[in-house]
């Protein structure tokens, strides 16, 4: 039999190393087919991060389930010290020198065990308690097998080589030991029998495992390491500009799966398909055509479908002396791969990618594919194509004439940029929104009277102010984002300014973080960081008790995409009276409003409006008001509380209307 073995196993480990290599092989080249995007710097950065998150597992821990993931992932590690020795014992019947050391043996049993547990853990809830993220494939539970027939081969034979020597481990090794005292009584030849039978199941199911691993989901394994490896260290959720100068460029974003860039394939390859992004997403939530999962796992699924054809035509190509993939017939993604409606339905919230433990960047997709339908395919609905003409003519997604940007200032003593030649320290940007809305004008208002109350040195634009264009780039209209962003850029320069506060999150990201690649840098605040500052600073003084049961929304766009989440917090907690309850979903776990990504401005689809279901959950907290620091969050939690017939019992202001109302 130790013959039989020596042979054998020689071969089928190289067998099966030759399916993995190739299989991974394979995904690699798919992986060229993507675009170029150099993700390799700051390589200190990279390695830290790859300690925290791969070595470290910190996202993963992000969530109780996550618990039984570390277990595994170190569990393997440290068995596969041990599987050396395994090895060596199944073949030869005698152990590595060494390898039978008290504390190595304890440290393996004990890995093993914790690795068992956290597979029936798994089992239990993918089969049994089948949560809504998680869906209970053959795959997913036949490695789960793989994995559960490893770890308890591993007690088994060391219960049965006890039981035949008849020298008991001890707690060096617990559950062998436990085995040991089960098998007493097994002649020496039939415990040696069942050894080789289950060192042959832990090793092909090791094998198996191994060769599956490419081609599987488990293929995360490794895409995961490597996705923790590339993630974007640059400022979160920032769209990559379009180069619009070369005429001779016909189409514009993405339209097949090879138009991707290899890091957002990628992404498809890391996925483990634990579906956190899926029961975070307000589409999904809300019954709408888009899930993050899927839109992941279909991108993923098309390049492996492609894949083959497309590495042996370039083979074939490059043999040929020519370059070019023009043979091959590429389905397009939307229409084919995608609907429409998925690529439409995301509010660009970033709740996916929060939730995400292997830093997948869904919202780069969307609006890669967006970009090509409204550039190359002219593909719009009738309300987008509104906001995109509004944006055009009046600078507005409401279609109001320039010249009322400043009826929301009547009665105040407002200067603008021009009657002060733009020696001011701060330019108040007010955005569309504040300035057309007449609920979202009481915002601008009270923003005004405390920076008045405060002595802030300040000026607007005034009829000059254009849109910051935000609406138009995550609708996919780069041209006219670009052309907006020029006349901003050309006036901030011309008055000089260094300073921005604003009201709006979502212009506070586009200047902070969208703009330099435009030419353009300076200090961008919000005005909720900026009235935490007056107070801390004591130049505001809410004195005035206001006796209000208050829940705050976080605004996307200002917390998980620029992190702000204390400031709005410190300012209602300095208001006396105030009381505050936080939502189940606050904070870096917020749900979105359902304005973000231009979805303001587009009729939503679905069982449920994204607005309601976010009403719903802060009236669950049982305030009588609700807080947030967005003029768009304002109108559809508006919107919101009117759908529930609750508006004349639950009020909704801004931040900065509360603490006007403490002075």
């Amino acid at each position: 039999m130790s013959v039989l073995n020596i042979i054998a196993f020689p071969i089928l480990a190289i067998a099966a190393l030759f399916g993995f290599i190739s299989g991974l092989y394979s995904r690699f080249q798919y992986l060229k087919l993507g675009q170029p995007e150099d993700r390799s710097e700051p390589k200190n950065l990279r390695a830290k991060s790859f300690a925290k998150y791969v070595l470290g597992q910190a996202k993963v821990l992000a969530e109780p389930a996550g618990i039984g993931h570390f277990f595994i992932f170190w569990g393997f590690i440290v068995l596969a010290f041990g599987e050396l020795d395994f090895f060596y014992f199944g073949m030869s019947g005698s152990h590595i020198p060494g390898f039978t050391a008290p504390w190595f043996t304890f440290i393996q049993e004990w890995a093993a065990v914790f690795v068992m547990v956290a597979v029936v853990v798994a089992l239990i809830r993918r089969y049994i308690i089948r949560p809504m993220r998680i869906e209970p494939k053959f795959e997913a539970g036949f490695i789960l097998f793989l994995i559960f027939v490893i770890v308890t081969t591993i007690f088994l034979v060391g219960g049965l080589d006890a039981a035949r020597t008849g020298v008991m481990p001890g707690m060096a090794a617990p559950m062998s030991n436990m085995f040991g005292h089960i098998f007493q009584g097994v002649s020496p030849a039939v415990a040696g029998a069942w050894i080789q039978v289950l060192f042959w199941a832990h090793t092909l199911s090791i094998f198996g495992f191994l060769v599956i691993i490419p081609r599987s989901k488990h293929l995360h394994m490794i895409g995961a390491m490597v996705n923790s490896y590339y993630r974007n260290l640059g400022p979160v959720g920032k769209i990559r500009k379009l180069d619009l100068s070369d005429e001779t460029v016909e189409e514009f974003g993405v339209a097949k799966v090879t138009q991707f860039t290899w890091k957002q394939l990628m992404d498809g390859y890391a996925c483990t398909e634990c579906g956190r992004c899926h029961v975070s997403c307000p589409a999904t939530l809300t019954g709408k055509d888009l899930s993050p999962k899927y839109l992941i796992l279909k991108m993923k699924e098309q390049l492996v479908e492609v894949g083959p054809s497309l590495v042996q035509q370039h083979k074939l190509a490059m043999a040929a002396g020519a370059e070019g993939l023009e043979e091959v017939d590429i389905p397009s993604l939307v229409g084919e791969v995608y609907t429409e409606d998925e690529i439409w339905a995301c509010t660009t919230c970033r709740a996916c990618e929060e939730a995400c433990p292997v830093w997948n960047e869904h919202v780069s997709l969307i609006i890669d594919m967006r970009r090509n339908l409204v550039l190359t395919e002219g593909k719009a609905s009738g309300e987008v194509n509104r906001a995109f003409t509004n944006l055009e003519r009046q600078s507005n997604e409401w279609g109001r004439p320039r010249s009322a940007r400043m009826e929301w200032a009547e009665g105040l003593d407002v200067k603008t940029m021009a009657e002060v030649e733009g020696k001011v320290e701060y330019l108040y940007y007010v955005g569309s929104a504040a300035s057309f809305d007449v609920r979202n004008q009481k915002i601008a208002r009270s923003f005004v009277q405390l920076l008045n109350q405060a002595g802030i040195d300040f000026a607007v634009l005034g009829t000059e102010e254009e849109s910051d264009g935000d609406t138009a780039r995550r609708l996919g209209n780069e041209f006219l984002y670009q052309e907006l962003v020029e006349k901003n850029v050309e006036m901030f320069k011309e008055y000089g300014v260094k300073k921005i506060i604003t009201t709006d999150p979502h212009a506070f990201n586009n200047f902070k973080k969208e703009y330099p690649d435009f030419g353009f840098e300076a200090e961008v605040i919000h005005h909720t960081e900026f009235l935490a500052k007056l107070i801390d600073e004591g130049k505001i003084k809410p004195t005035k008790s206001v006796e209000r049961t208050v829940t705050y929304h976080d605004s996307c766009y200002l917390g998980r995409y620029n992190d702000i989440y204390d400031a709005p917090r410190y300012i209602l907690e300095h208001i006396p009276g105030l009381t505050l309850v936080e939502m189940d979903r606050s904070r870096n776990k917020s749900m979105c409003c359902g304005a973000g990504g231009g979805s303001m401005f587009k009729e939503e689809t679905g069982k449920q409006r994204i607005n309601v279901l976010r009403t719903e959950q802060a009236l669950s907290t049982g305030a009588t008001t609700i807080a947030t620091a967005c003029p768009y969050c304002m109108t559809m939690l508006i919107d919101g509380t009117k759908a529930k017939g609750v508006e004349d019992d639950v009020a909704t202001f801004d931040v900065a209307e509360l603490l006007l109302q403490a002075i």
